[in-house]
């Protein structure tokens, strides 16, 4: 946008309204910025009653929009070369609803994810996906995801329990089947694309916990973070492989874990377990049944290590790991072995 275009259009406006123009002071070199009175706003943003308007035009004829409702609330927003828009976003605020509406596919605008938000503060595209933030009635942050075909493909809520509503919305019933489901206290994340539905949230202790599942309900990763607070990103199964849990461990056939004789002490991996804490009294048949439903094969022996138990086996997608459980039988980390 060039000065003689800002100021054209500046007239152009003055001339409907019965108004003279607001001079455009811009330099040559600097984007293009002027007063409400002299910018042309995109449809969307007609009828706030913006002030302190500015628009920065990029290289690639993006704009950018910035502006204030009349309660203060700061509006920015960005639009593609075209005019469509790309994000608008209420800084320390809300969105209007008429901006709301007019922003969101007709499709979604009874979407039952959306009755999550009380208030809306940013809407954005990208090519893969719709994003939309928001509050909940409780304050709690809420976000949400939609693919192109308007399908749910992710809802977030912050340290809020997700309605059980919302998790049959977006997790088929093999996966809500599965008894690692069950051991979530709160479920605060879920993500479902590639045919693949991650899950986050805290089991009954409080403790992070997330698990990967396929479309059968197969358990493709599982951990518990043993965090309460903290950034949960770049844990998980995935982020923790290292040299943990290698070495030389004997395997055997299915089965192998029940051997009285190693719960003893006794056997091949007798000395290891010599002078350590006793060890943890579970229904290892339960525990055998239980692995062996979600995915794992190829069990091992047990080897006590503190209050936990570590057991070799190989998980759903034929890798080779070694499977931390706790004094329950419960599994608390995967490891690569």
């Amino acid at each position: 946008m060039t000065i003689t275009h800002l100021a054209s259009t500046a007239a152009l406006i003055a001339l409907v309204a019965g108004t003279a123009p607001v001079a455009a002071q811009t330099a040559p070199d600097a984007p293009a910025t002027a007063q409400a009175g002299g910018i042309e706003l995109p449809a969307l943003l007609q009828g706030l009653e913006l002030s302190r308007v500015s628009v920065e035009t990029k290289r690639d004829g993006q704009r950018e929009y910035e502006g204030n409702l009349p309660d203060g609330t700061e509006i920015e927003a960005e639009f593609d070369m075209a005019g469509n828009l790309i994000k608008i976003e209420a800084d320390d605020g809300m969105l209007p609803a008429p901006v709301v509406d007019a922003a969101l596919p007709a499709e979604l605008r009874d979407h039952e994810a959306l009755s999550l938000f009380a208030t809306y503060e940013e809407i954005k595209t990208h090519p893969r996906h719709l994003e939309i933030k928001g509050r909940s009635e409780a304050g709690s942050e809420v976000e949400v995801k939609f693919a192109p075909d308007n399908s749910l493909i992710e809802i977030e809520t912050d340290d809020m329990a997700m309605p059980q509503a919302m998790i049959d919305t977006i997790l088929p019933q093999a996966v809500r089947s599965n008894e690692i489901i069950s051991q979530f206290g709160m479920i605060e994340e879920i993500k479902a694309e590639y045919g693949r539905f991650e899950v986050k949230g805290e089991d009954a202790q409080g403790e992070d916990m997330r698990a990967q599942f396929d479309e059968a309900g197969n358990v493709l990763r599982f951990a518990r973070d043993g965090e309460r607070d903290g950034d949960r990103e770049g844990r998980g199964p995935r982020h923790e492989r290292g040299d943990h849990g290698r070495g030389d461990h004997e395997r055997g056939p299915r089965g192998d874990m029940m051997r009285g004789d190693m719960m003893r002490g006794e056997g091949p991996r007798g000395d290891m377990m010599r002078g350590q804490a006793p060890a943890p009294e579970f229904d290892t048949v339960a525990v055998n049944a239980s692995l062996t439903e979600a995915g794992y094969s190829a069990f091992g022996l047990l080897r006590q290590d503190g209050p936990r138990v570590m057991l070799d086996a190989t998980n759903p997608q034929g890798e080779a790991v070694t499977l931390e459980l706790d004094p329950e039988g419960e599994v608390l980390r995967e490891t690569a072995r």
